[in-house]
């Protein structure tokens, strides 16, 4: 899991290094979602896509002039607008299958480089990660607050969703990876004498879209009389779907 985590996170790096120095990117999500493209009358724009390009249709060849660069395998295609003011849609067709609308106009800014990233499999990549997790890995995450790749994080505020044995449970945040959900809730000792935390006596409020409550966590079971220091804890819970 951490060896998986740890490439991802240096291809992640590496494709934010390389967009930040030399292009302007645009994550293509499905061959259903058009992307746009500004083109100038006075200069070409180099379009880099995530594959090699097998075939090309414009609806207006017309509007522009566009001819593939040398050296990149397929995969950059230059054009430049031959008109002052024109929209145009063109059909990518890689050499996997997948198909690029790119709309081509000079009504949105010109870049000089722009590199097309496949966010499809950039997704499909956060949900090979995050499927090898196991319940400890996320509570591990939740515990330092670390975000993970294909793993959904979403601030959820319950104040008292439940209470029990002098002290309320109040949920803050849910985690989502495609196995498992993931449940931080703060801890607060009502009680003005110590109180701690029996977990196997909680009783959880059930819902069936998370699935069925199979691991609890908390740093401190023991917490302080109310009002002071240490009177508050967190508890990690986590369902398997």
């Amino acid at each position: 899991m951490r060896q998986v985590l740890s490439r991802f996170l240096l291809l992640l790096a590496f494709l934010v290094a390389v967009q930040s120095a030399v292009a302007d990117t645009i994550v293509w999500r499905s061959p259903t979602k058009p992307i746009t493209i500004g083109l100038s009358t006075t200069d070409y724009t180099q379009i880099m896509f995530p594959e090699p390009i097998a075939h090309v249709v414009v609806e207006d060849p017309s509007y522009i002039d566009g001819k593939p660069l040398e050296g990149y395998n397929g995969r950059a295609i230059m054009f430049q607008s031959l008109l002052p003011k024109m929209a145009t849609r063109a059909f990518f067709t890689g050499q996997s299958g997948n198909t690029y609308i790119v709309i081509l106009t000079t009504d949105v800014p010109y870049r000089t480089y722009i590199e097309i990233v496949d966010g499809v499999a950039l997704k499909q990549m956060k949900d090979s990660v995050a499927t090898k997790m196991g319940p400890t890995d996320l509570i591990r995450a939740m515990a330092q607050d670390a975000d993970v790749p294909g793993i959904t994080r979403e601030t959820y505020v319950i104040p008292n969703w439940f209470r029990g044995s002098g002290m309320t449970f109040d949920m803050s945040e849910i985690w989502q990876s495609p196995t498992m959900t993931g449940i931080v809730i703060h801890v607060r000792n009502e009680n003005p004498q110590p109180n701690e935390v029996n977990l196997p006596a909680i009783v959880i409020p059930k819902t069936t879209e998370w699935g069925n409550l199979r691991f609890a966590s908390m740093e401190n079971l023991r917490l302080a009389p109310a009002g002071e220091p240490n009177d508050k804890g967190v508890l990690f819970l986590v369902f398997l779907r």
